[in-house]
């Protein structure tokens, strides 16, 4: 369900649309290249025309809140993926807590205290003469609203401290899904980077510590990427070489700042490029392989820590504008590849 185009609202009806009678919600974000690059939307000449291109434009928690709503981000059926690299903590803070503010109005709904959250907006909004924050437009199909009782507002602003940890610290158990924040293939690939490699990893280190301290087990907290050093002109042989690679930094990196890998290593996941060539018929086998003899050996992880967790996607490169009927072709070749390498 990759999507994202335009405003919050837009892609929020995309979202719904695809997913429309489904039990599984599967969410995969395209940001555009300006919340990428980590630029507000503005008049600015060199973003104004960039917003909303390609990607949806994300700049604040109530635009995450505006993108999933009608979506109940802690059900275990729903897994959200965020492809966004150099702003990943800032994204993954905004998804984070527009989920902990779903579950908050769920409690506040429950509990019958609509007249606070009514009157926490008269103080803040009304008083001042300030505008209400407003989901732009008819909710579409599917929608039930869940996520925008509490736009301009969060939690713990409306409810008392301990019930809003409770409530904190159950969603951040809860919510499934992945955040790319593979900075190392940005610097060699895709080039979306806004701050330095070492302040990044800081950054990613940082946001790992924290899903070890607030037990986030159920949500990856990077997706160590193939598939663009394959776009930038890999063959098989080294993007394999180089994300594994990637990896075992990252590996290395944790474990200096004194993190167990039994506990960071079942939160890394792994993002490959397909094609025809014929590694490709065993990348994943063979990757798999790599990695858990090098957990195990070289690491002492435990046999979850060692499974390494991939998906794959047929190239955007082997596709050509002329004689188009062969672009079906290739990619379900690259599809049968995939499904028979497991």
């Amino acid at each position: 369900m990759f999507a994202g185009e335009g405003g919050p609202e837009r892609t929020n009806r995309r979202f719904h649309y695809v997913s429309l009678g489904m039990d599984a919600k599967r969410l995969s974000t395209a940001f555009d290249s300006v919340t990428l690059y980590g630029n507000d939307p503005g008049i600015r000449p060199d973003i104004y025309g960039k917003i909303g291109n390609a990607g949806v434009s994300i700049c604040c928690l109530d635009d995450a809140k505006k993108l999933y709503s009608g979506f109940d981000l802690s059900h275990h059926m729903t897994s959200v993926s965020m492809t966004i690299n150099g702003p990943a903590p800032m994204m993954l803070g905004f998804f984070m807590n527009a989920a902990v503010d779903q579950n908050c109005e769920k409690y506040i709904k429950e509990h019958k205290l609509e007249k606070q959250v009514e009157a926490k907006f008269k103080e803040v909004y009304d008083s001042k003469g300030l505008e209400r924050p407003l989901y732009q437009g008819k909710l579409p199909e599917g929608n039930n609203g869940l996520g925008l009782m509490l736009l301009g507002l969060t939690g713990d602003l409306v409810l008392p401290p301990d019930v809003y940890q409770q409530i904190k610290r159950e969603t951040l158990s809860q919510v499934r899904g992945t955040v790319q924040a593979d900075i190392l293939k940005e610097d060699q690939a895709q080039n979306t980077c806004i701050f330095s490699t070492e302040f990044a990893l800081r950054l990613m280190g940082d946001v790992q510590e924290y899903f070890i301290e607030k037990q986030v087990s159920n949500f990856y907290s990077v997706s160590i990427s193939g598939y663009h050093i394959a776009e930038a002109g890999a063959n098989p042989i080294t993007q394999l070489a180089l994300t594994l690679s990637n990896g075992f930094t990252y590996v290395e990196y944790y474990l200096s700042r004194g993190m167990d890998i039994n506990k960071f290593g079942p939160n890394l996941s792994f993002f490959f490029s397909n094609g025809i060539d014929p590694e490709y018929s065993v990348i994943g086998r063979v990757a798999r392989k790599i990695w858990a003899k090098s957990l195990k050996y070289k690491y002492g992880a435990n046999p979850r820590a060692q499974m390494l967790k991939y998906h794959i996607q047929t190239s955007g490169r082997s596709l050509h504008a002329q004689e188009i009927d062969f672009n079906d072709i290739r990619t379900t070749l690259q599809a049968l590849y995939a499904i028979n390498d497991n």
